[in-house]
């Protein structure tokens, strides 16, 4: 690959000839990265560039007392007298209310970010009244028209009743083109269809303003498009071209050409008409380790955004090594590859020097496990914060996810998608069920929150299938709450949608998927209609039968995720809750900080571990209340209350205990407290009862013991069954009544078989009351 010619044309400071444009709706919480990361490029060329947030720009002027009031003044349409009056309400203290949501204050003031957000919403619904057929809310503005078609974008670009755009642009986009005396060339980035309307708006009114500009648009939608594109195009009447994939190459090739005034044949990834054809051009791949740091300083960091922060993106990848079924990301972009840890590092070092951030969105696709034991060593000295998107793996464990919580990470998004491994092979995931429970209790033990992201009715997933995984995921976030002390976890679910570009839609009868007629007239549109003709699997197990008889209600009750606050939000909350800056005090949710010379300290079993269950030269603690289990060696256990210096042998004893008392299964013994009493000890009235979401089940002459929440299956011997029968009734079974029903000398077995239970989730303990009536009514 050959390197682009430095520019030499214009090497001096001055009036920028170059803008790029972010426009309208993307994310209003943060700033998008496409344009920070051209603009350095394009600045280390020497090129006099300017970027142009129009999202956030187009945001901060509608949520103003002056921006809605000059909106709603200059509309034909009017409000009626309560709806007025909400809308004035609102508007006189929208400023107060966007102030907020980007003051610190709104990460831990829940009720005043609601109320917050209450006022925006009421604003941005007056302007929805105001515009018929609009819907506006923080995360889309949905227009009357819609990008599904050349037809309905080029009507929306003149139709000053149904495009919010058209006015909002004459204030925050109109003013800075004609303060741009030198202006060749407006760079509009286009990642979504949600983009498309505005990007094409502000292209008129640039064309209006300055029609000598060149204008080009690029963009991952833009990508997925451009095949739909035919000379003569409507669009080439708005832009003047256009650039496919990846743009850091093409972008300064094409100002070079530009401001040389060369034909632009030649640029990498150009659509551009020629006469009556278009001109297209093979694209370049940039490489990752020259990738400048992105330049943020013409966004408004300070106050544009609604969400305190700034939360700054950064990549250490580029596309996706897998190839879903549902998914087009692998083919409207270019090769996987992942950037040197150091460079990211180096990347964070700078925009936190440059900025004062410590807050990093990783806007990865996926953050590969590799990628993520990178950043753990070279993170793990640095006090930033930072989240991103990773996916289910065999290799993340207790000691990857520990690191990363060391080295920042309060929060990843995963896709579970499904939690059927016969969806999930359809889905083509590489993922086994069965690492998803794991994964999520080590990410969640080391105190990370998660989003589990959810896909209902793939090709071939049956209605009970779709309520098993939501079943699932909502225990999950039950367990990150009331097991972990991380309440910030999330789930969401949406319906499948075929994706023009996904495998599914190039091999549809490898899907037993039918593509129906497709509007001519939609010829945008990435959403195609389809059939499933195959069959739909059956409930086979007990379980299977028993989540499809209460599939209604699971799904019905199931709202997923949609009222949740956005990413950034959750993620500044999550590192609040868990020790962020300007919180000198806080830990990590139940994990006290051992001190300096915790190996000093007389410990003990803390309270609330009650059980001991023996096994060997191990002894199991259990704390029924959580359902959280330790083992350790029995003599290091017999030997408490002491201090780890008295009792450990070796250092992997020392770290035991220390973990140990990092996750309050040991305690200081405080002066003046009494210590271990019988009441500690495996008893009588303790009580056992099956775990949570555990059904004791029959297929054919097989008994099993199965989980709903972790997938766990046990298939029982005739004397475990019968002890699980006991166990199942709906009072449980105490621990006396089990040891009195066993054969004289088969209590070891017995506690074995309990300690199996327990390490599986399968089983639950309790200690009753202890009155001695309620302990002989149990017994």
């Amino acid at each position: 690959m050959h390197a682009p010619t430095p520019i030499s044309t214009h090497d001096k400071p001055g009036s920028p000839r170059v803008l790029l444009v972010n426009p309208p709706l993307w994310n209003p919480y943060a700033p998008h990265l496409a344009v920070p990361l051209l603009l350095a490029v394009l600045r280390r060329h020497h090129v006099a560039a300017a970027a142009l947030d129009l999202s956030a720009e187009t945001m901060r002027h509608l949520l103003s007392p002056d921006g809605a009031g000059e909106y709603a003044a200059h509309r034909d349409q009017t409000l009626g007298a309560r709806a007025r009056d909400q809308f004035e309400a609102a508007r006189s203290s929208v400023d107060r209310a966007a102030a907020f949501l980007r003051s610190p204050q709104s990460v831990t003031d829940i009720d005043g970010y609601r109320a917050a957000t209450a006022v925006c919403h009421a604003v941005l619904n007056g302007i929805a009244a105001l515009t018929p057929g609009a819907e506006l809310s923080f995360d889309r503005f949905d227009l009357r028209h819609r990008p599904v078609s050349t037809h309905q974008v080029m009507h929306a670009v003149t139709d000053a009743v149904h495009n919010p755009y058209l006015p909002v642009f004459e204030s925050v986009l109109v003013p800075r083109l004609r303060a741009l005396p030198d202006l060749e060339v407006v760079g509009l980035s286009v990642s979504a269809d949600s983009q498309l309307i505005a990007a094409l708006t502000a292209a008129r009114l640039i064309k209006r303003e300055r029609p000598d500009v060149h204008i080009t648009v690029g963009g991952n939608f833009v990508t997925r498009i451009a095949d739909r594109l035919w000379p003569g195009h409507p669009f080439f009447t708005l832009v003047d071209s256009l650039v496919c994939y990846e743009g850091e190459e093409s972008l300064v090739d094409l100002v070079d050409r530009l401001l040389a005034g060369r034909a632009l044949h030649g640029v990498p990834g150009i659509v551009v008409p020629d006469g009556a054809e278009l001109h297209r051009c093979p694209s370049a791949t940039a490489s990752l380790a020259e990738l400048p740091v992105p330049d943020f300083t013409d966004h408004p960091l300070a106050d544009g955004y609604l969400a305190p922060g700034p939360v700054l993106p950064v990549i250490a990848s580029r596309s996706c090594a897998w190839k879903c079924a549902f998914c087009a990301i692998p083919f409207a972009s270019d090769k996987f590859r992942i950037r040197a840890p150091e460079a990211v590092v180096a990347e964070m070092d700078e925009l936190h020097r440059r900025h004062g951030t410590r807050h990093f969105q990783f806007v990865d696709e996926i953050l590969t496990v590799r990628s993520m034991r990178a950043l753990s060593r070279g993170l793990a000295d640095r006090d930033y914060r930072w989240y991103g998107e990773t996916r289910f793996s065999p290799t993340i464990d207790r000691r990857l996810t520990d690191a990363l919580y060391t080295a920042g990470c309060r929060r990843l998004d995963l896709g579970l998608e499904s939690y059927n491994q016969d969806v999930l092979d359809r889905m083509r995931k590489d993922i086994k069920a069965s690492w998803i429970a794991p994964n999520l209790d080590a990410l969640l033990a080391s105190g990370i929150s998660v989003h589990l992201f959810g896909i209902a009715g793939f090709p071939g997933e049956a209605r009970w299938q779709t309520a098993r995984t939501v079943e699932f995921a909502a225990a999950t976030l039950a367990r990150s709450r009331e097991r972990y002390a991380v309440p910030d976890s999330t789930f969401g679910i949406g319906p499948f949608v075929l994706d023009a570009l996904s495998p599914v839609a190039a091999a549809p009868d490898r899907y037993q998927v039918r593509l129906l007629y497709q509007d001519p007239g939609e010829d945008l549109q990435m959403a195609l209609r389809y059939d499933y003709f195959g069959p739909l699997p059956e409930p086979r197990s007990a379980e299977d039968r028993d989540i499809a008889a209460r599939a209604d209600r699971i799904l019905n009750g199931s709202s997923g995720s949609a009222d949740r606050p956005a990413e950034e939000v959750i993620f500044l909350r999550a590192d609040r809750r868990r020790g962020g800056r300007g919180d000198d005090t806080a830990v990590r949710p139940g994990v006290p900080c051992p001190g300096a010379h915790w190996d000093r300290t007389v410990l003990r079993p803390a309270e609330g571990w009650v059980v001991r269950l023996r096994q060997g030269d191990r002894t199991l603690l259990y704390e029924p209340r959580q359902g959280a289990l330790f083992s350790f060696p029995s003599r290091l256990l017999d030997a408490l209350p002491a201090s780890a210096t008295d009792v450990c042998r070796d250092a992997s004893e020392r770290a035991l205990v220390h973990a140990a008392l990092h996750h309050r299964c040991l305690e200081p013994v405080e002066p003046g407290t009494g210590l271990l009493t019988a009441d500690s000890q495996l008893s009588g009235e303790l009580l056992l009862r099956l775990g949570p979401g555990t059904q004791l089940v029959q297929e054919g002459t097989d008994v099993l013991l199965t989980s709903r929440i972790t997938g766990q299956r046990l298939r029982l011997s005739a004397s475990g069954a019968a002890v699980a029968r006991l166990v199942a009734d709906d009072e449980g079974v105490s621990w006396a009544r089990l040891t009195a029903r066993c054969a004289p000398g088969s209590a070891p077995r017995l506690r074995t078989f309990v300690w199996r239970l327990l390490v599986t989730r399968l089983l639950s303990v309790e200690t009753p009351d202890r009155s001695p009536h309620r302990l002989a009514e149990r017994r």
